[in-house]
This record gives structure tokens, C-alpha cells and sequence, in this order.
């Protein structure tokens, strides 16, 4: 029999859209026309269902576009549009096609919406989640044809349909085991059929998590939101964020809801973004809700928007998205980097609202004893406590809290006694306590950045906290960090619209004080010994310059000239943080050179004296090399995952050393002598006298080969050229992985030949690897006859990565031996077998813009001149300028190349055959204007092919 209704609890009704833009009345005459008409009808209601959709969804992307409706009220609309065609389809299915006039106890069925869709949420995207609800496991004849046409409706009017068949008893006992399926009844809601088995549902639901453990669930959705956060990168700042899954996306706000549904006894809440709701059970006060609404109206915009946009449920912000989502938000004014930087500006300042609501909840729920503290941490309390040695505050739940927030008007220096306690002992912060700081925000003033104590008290923390990484980190969050260094404020939430680095620019620079606070403790000792080394050895008075040096070094970034201007800010920061003059100026020249090293280093011939003398010019000291290496370090190290590699730690490592050895006033040899003593040294070691077979091709070589490579490098080569010394006219090729530093080696004996670097140069990039680093080294011509001479000899060492930054080939010998057949082809000029493969473009890296560069610079020993050259990489680019310079009969002695993001940069040591090997005025002329047309000519035959 059927249930009295009132024996059932009402199922709460969202807040919808007024309206879908359906006409439902109408839209179900035209269906009970289309149903008279007999015999197949299906067609011509979908035909029907379609027109009628699509002309909801696009008056519903109108509204939105022009600004009437906002996020929430349209991720309501698409919701209700939904619902209007999925009721239409029952009554049309029950009415005309599977009719059941007086269905019996076994034939009832209500059609229910769960998942984001029983939120009245949806993007253009979404899918449409349904619960079949029946009063038999088995249901009937008359509920498996309803069930089973209406899907195929769905389905073939292209929707994306996740459904379930299920009783209430099964749903009872399914929630008790499986925490997806309990959170998707939390956003159930009725649509159509027998309403009162959907409210006995409801009611049974209800009863059942009203005397279940809160605090297990609650535990376990802030464990699931945690695992999705390792799982998107770990921090709200990543510079492609996932706006639904990410950390400070909407999921987080949903877990919010789903928390506070679940301890709602009262059922009050039944809109997951009615700000009124939160008030009243107590999660939020007004303030709090009002900016929670807020937050999520901005992603839901930004997701409708992307979903709109890309035809799809896309959810990652990636770049080729947000030049067009940032117009669409209302940047339109400005360059594209400006408009896309603020824009997403305001993405991250609302992920990081999103954090400080869950912050708000968590303590809440803690105080009301829902919510356990983390394992383990309720043992350290009571010490901490002891520890804190401050009476101005107390532990409230593991958190740092001040004892009396009206105190901080009287003594705003709590502020940062807070965070300088926190990185003591790294603690995180109460919620309160970060309320309290941003209601007396305006107490960060000028006289409160000028005063000396608390300068010092800022000074104190960032050197002598065991963790002052994680105190920054806090102080940002609280919107502390760039109140009181306003230099830093300029960077907060800022992105950097490049490929290369992951987060955004506060994100990475606070991440720079947590590996310099990892190299003080030794953490990289093993790694990187010189590095960890020079670290420990600075006095407190380095220590200071370093860290500030760090935390200003990139505060020039979209500014102008962000080195310069970097020194500009951190001068004026260093000056009223009131450090002596000495250390202002050292700050400001870290800062004005802080990517002098690692440019060095990866784009120019750190074997070369020239090199290492005007670099060494450069720097002046030893104490200044010893803070900009460090610095360069922990820069790279920041930029993101796989950026550091230990090929960039052993070019850094030897221009360190180099460096180092100059400034400390040992005597350097000429170049010939120098090359003399390590060529005696190379003789020493070597077994028998294989140093004197070797004599016929090393003669060859010159004295730059001996002063390229370190004794351990030359002594692998004379064992390769000592097992082929007999066979000198054949090429002869070996690859070798450098595990150590992560790059494969590719070396080449040969003779030479016009063109031969180019061909070497397409060998590779037909293999799929990437050259990163070349040291090419010919020999003269040496007579042959009265009227010929013979070719110099050819000892060429490549350094290859694949796309990844790793060793190529790591983890595939193959790969390594088909590049071997490749390069051995090259040699003997059978180029017809070499092809570039095609390039898969992306548009998200066709969205960033590059500009191309050529540039001379006559600063290099024996008589080269460095080409530099900067433009989008992309397969075979390499062997395109080599091209170049081929056909304008240069030769070229090495080549180093950096790749950032979708940039590269390919530098060449290069001399002109002719004359006194310097290149004259009109060859250079020439040869900018060719190699620009390369760089700007990207409808090449090898890059046609497109995709997403």
C-alpha cells in the first residue's frame, strides 16, 4: 500500500533560476502531437528535445555573456533547463509510451537528481547524475522500459548521463560502506515521479547520518579534499589551475557544504550558496558566508566560461584559455600578458579566500568537538605550550592563537610575534587569529613599517626561525607579508604568462627561503656538497643579505626591466628595514644579477678564459660569488617540478669554481700552456703508451679540445679513440649516459666536410632528442698532395635530454641505437633517410607570445664571435640556423642551448674562415636577416600538424 505522505520529511527545495526559457505547457503539447501521429516516433522527439535545448542554452549563454545573470545564477539555469527537459521526457514516457494508469506498489519509481546536478550546479559540461528509485531491487516490466527509454532519450540527444537504480534500503546500506555514494545523497533532490518515495528516502537519510559519527565523515572528506590537492600540485598556485579540483577550487567549497549538510539536524541548509545558511547553523558569521558566495560565483563564472569556450568540460585554466577567458571576465584593456596576469590575479586571491574559509570552518568545527586533531598532534600540545615562553598567546586546538585579539590595537607588535612564534616552531595558525590580523589590517602603516623593533623582530624571523619558509608562507596568506614589505605586495597573487614556471610569483619566491633554510640544515648535502658547503660557511651578516635577496629578487617583475627595477625595490625595502649601507647595496646587486650566473653558465663556453674573466669582472668578490651561487640555486630549484637538473648543477658548479679560482688570485696560464700541462696530465693517466698511439689524431685536435673537456672527460675519449685509432677515415660513433648529471653524450670522430654540424644537427633531432650543449672541435687541414689538402679532423660532443629535462634515452637503449644509425648516416652525407618528425603544436604554448632576437657579441677568446639567438623552439630549429650558417660558410666551434618554457635560447661560438676570423659588418647583416626569417617562419613543411 501506498505510504501516507505525511509520515515523510519534505525535501528541502533549492533556489532556482524563475526561469529555464522553456515553455513546458507548449513543449508538452508538441510531444502529445508528435505521440499521436503513430509508429516510430522517437525521432521526431528528439528532433523536438534538441531544438528546444538548444535554444535554452543559448539564451541562457546571452544573459551570461551580457552580464545579467551571474555564476551561481547560471550554473542554476542550466540546472533548470535540465529539469524541464528531463520532466517533459517522463511525462511524455509514462503518458504516451510505457503507461501504467494505477501502478501498483511494485511499479512506483521517483526520479531523482544527486551529485552536482541535486546541487542545481551545472556547467555547460556537466554531467547529469540520476538516481532511479524503486521500491523493489528487481523493479519491474513497467520501471526497466521507463528507465531504459528515457536514457536512450538522453543519450541520443547527447547528454552525458551517470544513473543509478537503486531502492531506499539499498541506498541505506550503500551509504553505510561506500562515502561516494552517502555525499551524493547529501545533494539529493526530487524531479519527477512518486514524490513520497523520494521523501522517504530523505527521511530514512537523514535519521540515518543524524546518528551517525559527524567526525568520521568529516575526517574522511578533508582527507579525500587532501589527496586531491597532492594530486592537482599541492598548492592554490599553480599557474594552470584546475578550477573545479585544484586546491581553492570549487570542490573545496563543496566540501563545505557537504560538511555542514551533514551536521545540519535541522535542515535548514539546502542551497549550497544561500549565505543565510551558514549563518544560521553557526559555520560562518555574515561576513564570512557573504565572501564565500562571492568566491564561488567568480569560479563558477570562470568555469562556465572555459566550459563555453573549449566546447567541453574543460577544467584546467591552461594558457591557450586565459587570454580569452581573462576578455570574457573583463580584462580588456592593456597588453595580452597584462590582461591574462590580472585576471588571474584575481583567480588566485579568490583560491586563496576559498583556503581561509576552510580555515574559518575547520576551527569552528574543532571548538564544537566535530573534528579531531591531526593524529599525533594533541601529544605535542602541552610541550608547546611550555615552550611558547610568550604570555601574549595560546594554543587553541594545535593552532597558534593570540590570547586577547582586542589587545592588538595596544601592541600591534603581536602581529609579528604571531608568525615569528609559528616559524619557531612550526605551528599553523587559528583561523581567529587570522580573522583578528585582518581586522586590524590597517595597522600595518608606515609608522609600523618604519619602526626599528619591528624590523628587527622581522630580520629575527627570517634567520632564526627553525622554518622561516613556513612563516612567510603564513604571513602571505594572511595578507601580512605584502602589507609590511610593500615591494613584496607588488608580487602577491601575480602569474607569470610563460611555460616555465609553475606557480606564481610569491609562491615561488617564498619557496626560494625554504631551499636555502634545506641547505642550511644539510638537506642537500650529498646532492650538491660545493653548494651545501658554501651555504654553511656564511656569517650572519651574508645570511641576511642572501635572504632578503631571495625574498626581493624577483619584486621587479612586470615593472620594466625586472632585474633593474628589482634593485631599485629591494634598495628602497633594504633602506627602511634599516640595514647598514654595505649590506642595502649587496641586497641590490643580488637582485640587479640574479640571473647573470645561470645565463652564464647554460648559454655561454664556460671553458672559455674570456668567459670566466668577464664574468669574474663581474662579480668582484668572492663573497659576492659565494651569495649569487647560492641565489642562482635555489632560483632555479623554485621555477617548478623538473626544472633542476644536475647538467644545470654541474655547469653551475664548474663556473663556480672557475670563477672562484680566478678571484682568489691563482695564476692562470696562457691558453697554450694551459692546454700543454692538462695534456701531459691526460698522458700520466692513461695506460702504456697509449698516449702515444693516440698522437696522429690528438695532434689534430688542437689546443681548445684539451681546455673543453675536464681529465676525466678526455680520458673516456682516448679510450674510444684508442679503440678505433686504425680506422680513422670510417666516422665513428659512441653514446654514453651521464647518469650523475642526467643527459646522454653523443660523440662523433670523423672527418670533416662542409655542412657537417648542420647534418649532425638533423640526426639528432630526427631521433626525437633534444641537444642541450655542443663542444665541436675540428682540426686543420693538413697537406694531402702538391695541390690538395685533406679534411681536418672531427671530434664533436653532443649533450642530449628528451622534452622531459631527463637523460635521453634513460630508460630505452633503442632509442640511444637508432640515434647512433642516424648520426652514422649523417656523417656519410645519406641525409634522405633523416626526417624531422612532424610537430604536434600546442596551442597552449602557441599562446604565449615570443619575440625573436639575433645578436653579435665579439666578447670570446681566439678571435669568435658569440651569435645569441632567441625564439620559439620547436624541432629542427637547431638544424635550421645551423643551416644558416653553413650556407654563409662560418664555422662553428660550440653551441649552447637553454630552453625556458616555449622559448630557447642557442647561442653560437663561431668564426669566419676568411681574413682573421672576425665577422665583418655586411656578413653579419646577412646572417641576422636569415636566421630572423627561420625563427619567424613557423608554417614550415615540418610543422603543419595542429592539436589541442
Amino acid at each position: 500500500m501506498k505510504r501516507k505522505a505525511h509520515k515523510f520529511l519534505p525535501i528541502p527545495a533549492r533556489e532556482l533560476a524563475p526561469d529555464s526559457g522553456i515553455d513546458g505547457i507548449k513543449l508538452r503539447k508538441a510531444l502529445t502531437h508528435i505521440a499521436r501521429q503513430g509508429g516510430d516516433v522517437r525521432p521526431e522527439v528528439i528532433r523536438l528535445l534538441k531544438a528546444e535545448h538548444m535554444q535554452a542554452m543559448a539564451l541562457a549563454r546571452r544573459l551570461f555573456e551580457q552580464g545579467e545573470q551571474g555564476g551561481l545564477e547560471m550554473a542554476r539555469r542550466l540546472s533548470l533547463i535540465h529539469d524541464d527537459i528531463l520532466s517533459a521526457i517522463y511525462d511524455f514516457t509514462t503518458t504516451h509510451i510505457v503507461r501504467a494508469s494505477n501502478p501498483t506498489q511494485g511499479e512506483r519509481m521517483a526520479i531523482c537528481a544527486i551529485g552536482g546536478y541535486g546541487r542545481a550546479e551545472m556547467a555547460p559540461g556537466s554531467d547529469m547524475d540520476l538516481l532511479f528509485l524503486l521500491t523493489r531491487s528487481k523493479g519491474s516490466a513497467y520501471t526497466e522500459s521507463v528507465i531504459e527509454y528515457m536514457l536512450y532519450i538522453l543519450w541520443d540527444m547527447g547528454f552525458k548521463v551517470g544513473h543509478s537504480v537503486r531502492t531506499v534500503e539499498q541506498s541505506i546500506d550503500l551509504c553505510r560502506s561506500d562515502q561516494t555514494i552517502l555525499t551524493s545523497l547529501l545533494d539529493l533532490r526530487f524531479l519527477s515521479g512518486d514524490e513520497d518515495l523520494a521523501r522517504e528516502l530523505f527521511t530514512r537519510f537523514r535519521r540515518y547520518i543524524a546518528h551517525g559519527k559527524s567526525r568520521g565523515f568529516i575526517t574522511a572528506k578533508l582527507d579525500e579534499r587532501n589527496l586531491r590537492h597532492k594530486r592537482e600540485g599541492h598548492s592554490r598556485y599553480v599557474i594552470e589551475p584546475n578550477v573545479k579540483e585544484g586546491k581553492g577550487g570549487l570542490r573545496d567549497l563543496h566540501v563545505l557544504y557537504w560538511i555542514a549538510r551533514f551536521l545540519d539536524k535541522a535542515r535548514k541548509i539546502s542551497d549550497p550558496q544561500r549565505a543565510s545558511d551558514y549563518v544560521d547553523m553557526g559555520l560562518f558569521d555574515e561576513a564570512a558566508a557573504s565572501r564565500f558566495v562571492q568566491a564561488a560565483d567568480f569560479l563558477w563564472r570562470s568555469r562556465i566560461n572555459l566550459h563555453f569556450m573549449s566546447k567541453r568540460p574543460q577544467e584546467i585554466l591552461s594558457f591557450d584559455k586565459q587570454a580569452e577567458l581573462a576578455q570574457k571576465m573583463g580584462y580588456e584593456t592593456g597588453t595580452l600578458e597584462d590582461r591574462v596576469e590580472r585576471f588571474m590575479k584575481e583567480y588566485f586571491t579568490n583560491a586563496r579566500e576559498v583556503g581561509a574559509l576552510t580555515r574559518i570552518a575547520c576551527a569552528k568545527l574543532e571548538a564544537d568537538n566535530r573534528l579531531h586533531l591531526p593524529r599525533g598532534l594533541e601529544v605535542l600540545v602541552p610541550r608547546l605550550r611550555r615552550r611558547l615562553n610568550d604570555k601574549g598567546f595560546v594554543i587553541s586546538n594545535g593552532r597558534l592563537n593570540f590570547r586577547d585579539p582586542t589587545a592588538l590595537p595596544r601592541d600591534p607588535s603581536q602581529i609579528l610575534r604571531l608568525f615569528k612564534l609559528a616559524g619557531q616552531h612550526k605551528l599553523s595558525i587559528h583561523p581567529d587569529a587570522f580573522l583578528a590580523i585582518n581586522l586590524g589590517r590597517d595597522l600595518i602603516d608606515t609608522e609600523f613599517r618604519r619602526d626599528p623593533k619591528m624590523a628587527q623582530m622581522f630580520l629575527d624571523m627570517l634567520l632564526n626561525s627553525q622554518y622561516p619558509g613556513t612563516a612567510l608562507r603564513l604571513m602571505n596568506e594572511a595578507g601580512v607579508l605584502g602589507r609590511y614589505i610593500l615591494e613584496f605586495g607588488g608580487i602577491v597573487a601575480r602569474t607569470q604568462f610563460n611555460m616555465h614556471h609553475a606557480y606564481t610569483v610569491d609562491e615561488h619566491t617564498i619557496s626560494l627561503i625554504y631551499y636555502v633554510n634545506d641547505f642550511e640544515r644539510g638537506v642537500f648535502a650529498k646532492e650538491n656538497p660545493v653548494a651545501t658547503a658554501c651555504v654553511q660557511a656564511l656569517n650572519q651578516k651574508q645570511r641576511r643579505c642572501l635572504y632578503l635577496a631571495c625574498l626581493l629578487h624577483d619584486t621587479g617583475k612586470g615593472v620594466g626591466d625586472q632585474c633593474v627595477e628589482g634593485a631599485r625595490l629591494a634598495h628602497r625595502a633594504c633602506r627602511r628595514l634599516g640595514l647598514p649601507d654595505d649590506e642595502v647595496e649587496m641586497v641590490a646587486w643580488l637582485v640587479r644579477r640574479h640571473l647573470d650566473m645561470s645565463e652564464t653558465a647554460q648559454r655561454r663556453d664556460i671553458s672559455d678564459p674570456e668567459t670566466i674573466s668577464e664574468f669574474a669582472k663581474l662579480i668582484g668578490s668572492k663573497s659576492r660569488l659565494d651569495m649569487l651561487f647560492i641565489l642562482t640555486i635555489v632560483d632555479i630549484r623554485a621555477v617548478g617540478p623538473r626544472v633542476w637538473n644536475d647538467w644545470k648543477g654541474a655547469l653551475l658548479r664548474e663556473l663556480y669554481l672557475a670563477t672562484q679560482t680566478l678571484l682568489s688570485g691563482q695564476d692562470r696560464l696562457d691558453r697554450a700552456a694551459r692546454a700543454r700541462a692538462i695534456r701531459e696530465n691526460w698522458a700520466d693517466r692513461l695506460p702504456g703508451n697509449m698516449a702515444e698511439r693516440l698522437l696522429p689524431i690528438t695532434e689534430k685536435l688542437g689546443d681548445q679540445y684539451w681546455l673543453n673537456f675536464d681529465l676525466t672527460s678526455l680520458v673516456r675519449h682516448a679510450r674510444f679513440m684508442d679503440h678505433h685509432y686504425k680506422d680513422l677515415e670510417t666516422p665513428i660513433v659512441h653514446v654514453r649516459k651521464d647518469r650523475p648529471r642526467d643527459v646522454s653524450e653523443i660523440w662523433i670522430m670523423c672527418k670533416d666536410r662542409p655542412g657537417l654540424f648542420a647534418d649532425q644537427t638533423l640526426a639528432i633531432s630526427a631521433s626525437g632528442a633534444s641537444i642541450i650543449g655542443a663542444r665541436l672541435h675540428t682540426g686543420p687541414k693538413t697537406p694531402h698532395s702538391k695541390n690538395e689538402e685533406s679534411a681536418g679532423q672531427v671530434m664533436n660532443v653532443f649533450y642530449l635530454q628528451n622534452a622531459q629535462g631527463f637523460a635521453f634515452g634513460r630508460e630505452n637503449d633503442q632509442s640511444l641505437e637508432q640515434l647512433k644509425t642516424h648520426m652514422l648516416n649523417a656523417c656519410h652525407g645519406d641525409m634522405e633517410t633523416l626526417k624531422i618528425p612532424r610537430l604536434m603544436t600546442s596551442l597552449r604554448a602557441d599562446a604565449i607570445p615570443v619575440k625573436a632576437s639575433v645578436n653579435f657579441s665579439g666578447k670570446a677568446s681566439w678571435g669568435m664571435t658569440i651569435i645569441e639567438i632567441v625564439g620559439r623552439d620547436r624541432p629542427g630549429l637547431l638544424h635550421d640556423l645551423a643551416k644558416i650558417l653553413r650556407d654563409h660558410k662560418i664555422d662553428v666551434f660550440s653551441a649552447h642551448i637553454e630552453g625556458v618554457g616555449t622559448k630557447v635560447y642557442d647561442n653560437f661560438y663561431v668564426r669566419d674562415p676568411q681574413g682573421d676570423g672576425s665577422l665583418s659588418a655586411l656578413k653579419r647583416e646577412g646572417i641576422k636577416s636569415a636566421l630572423m626569417d627561420v625563427l619567424d617562419n613557423q608554417t614550415q613543411e615540418n610543422i603543419v600538424a595542429r592539436s589541442v
